[in-house]
């Protein structure tokens, strides 16, 4: 198995490419970054499937926010300029919508500067309706997994309860009523506007936690997938309170953790998104974190490391590796604060990646 994670600042994009029973290769797609994500990176990747004759099985949007969804817009907007091939053969997507008519997609009655993510979903929900795609059933959290082309997914994240929340807040006709600027910040990830870098380890209360609002993170569709025993835990931008008792339902616990070889880390690393409650579920030693800790909401956070480090249940014979999918002395420099020996004493490492994506092989 080869999980490609593509570099979009602070947004999610990334591909799994495995051998099916079949012996032929199997592609699924896990969001799409920015629009810009398609234009700079995920179009030539789509060409390279293409030429060999292959299609991405499943396309997977968790959520509507724009640093996930936009690079499928624009796939799809290329598609229509017939400057792209569809070579999706299933997509998973919750749109937003109370209701999709028999004939066409609901309009929105404000533009795309005014609420981006909304404006977004509305297109690519256009898109997949017209092509025939558009998922007939929610993608929500279920004690039975799905097996696609061997695959097997679990999805933790969302309940049914959060994506019909998301729905009822779109449908509001008070949201249409809100100004510029906080209509375009339930596109952003929410998180301190200055970095935390500067703490050192020992100053972070990790017995206080406050976790994420926003509606539209907590209709992140976040999975545990399975292929030939590896395990790796997508977590997207979901909340953490969400996925504890999914795991919970599964039958795992503090005293019977969840092992497995990956995480994605919740959204970007954000304080809100990723509690101690979290990680005294789940067993890992590899960690990847989607953003370059200078972009403009100052991801990841140094805090959720030290929560995932710092566990209470981590055996620190056990090495821990912290992946990062940009690298500028920003991220290189997060722990510098602290002692000269920290991370021998905490017995971890962090990689970083100056390249287009970070290919982690299982």
């Amino acid at each position: 198995m080869r999980i490609r994670f593509y570099q979009v600042d602070c947004g999610d994009a990334a591909s799994i490419l495995y051998e099916g029973s079949d012996g032929k290769d199997n592609y699924v797609f896990v969001d799409a970054g920015y629009e810009r994500t398609y234009r700079e990176i995920l179009a030539d990747e789509i060409k390279i499937i293409d030429a060999t004759g292959a299609t991405i099985d499943l396309w997977l949007i968790s959520h509507i926010h724009d640093d996930h969804i936009g690079g499928a817009v624009s796939y799809a907007k290329a598609i229509e300029r017939c400057d792209a091939r569809d070579i999706v053969s299933n997509w998973w997507y919750n749109h937003p919508y109370k209701a999709i008519g028999d004939t066409k997609a609901p309009k929105s009655t404000f533009n795309i500067s005014e609420a981006k993510s909304f404006a977004q979903s509305e297109k690519l929900t256009s898109y997949l309706r017209s092509a025939g795609r558009l998922p007939k059933f929610d993608i929500v959290q279920a004690i039975d997994p799905k097996y696609h082309n061997d695959l097997k997914i679990n999805i933790l994240s969302p309940t049914k309860d959060a994506v019909n929340k998301l729905r009822e807040k779109y449908e509001n006709s008070s949201f249409l009523d809100r100004d510029y600027h906080e209509m375009t910040a339930i596109s952003e990830p929410k998180a301190a506007k200055m970095n935390d870098y500067c703490q050192t380890i020992e100053s972070f209360d990790l017995e206080a936690f406050a976790e994420d609002v926003s509606i539209e993170n907590e209709s992140s569709i976040a999975i545990l997938i399975e292929h030939s025993g590896i395990r790796i835990l997508w977590l997207a931008d979901s909340l953490p309170s969400i996925i504890t008792t999914a795991l919970r339902n599964l039958g795992y616990s503090e005293g019977n953790p969840l092992q497995v070889d990956l995480v994605k880390v919740s959204h970007h690393g954000s304080r809100g998104n990723n509690s101690s409650e979290l990680y005294d579920m789940v067993r890992c030693d590899k960690y990847i974190f989607c953003g370059s800790g200078i972009n403009k909401h100052q991801l990841p956070t140094k805090e959720c490391m030290v929560r995932i480090l710092k566990n209470k249940y981590r055996d620190v014979r056990d090495r821990y590796e912290f992946i990062f999918t940009h690298d500028n002395p920003s991220l290189r420099g997060i722990f510098d604060v602290d002692e000269i020996d920290i991370v021998k004493n905490l017995n971890f490492t962090m990689t970083f990646s100056a390249s287009k994506y970070v290919d982690l092989h299982f």
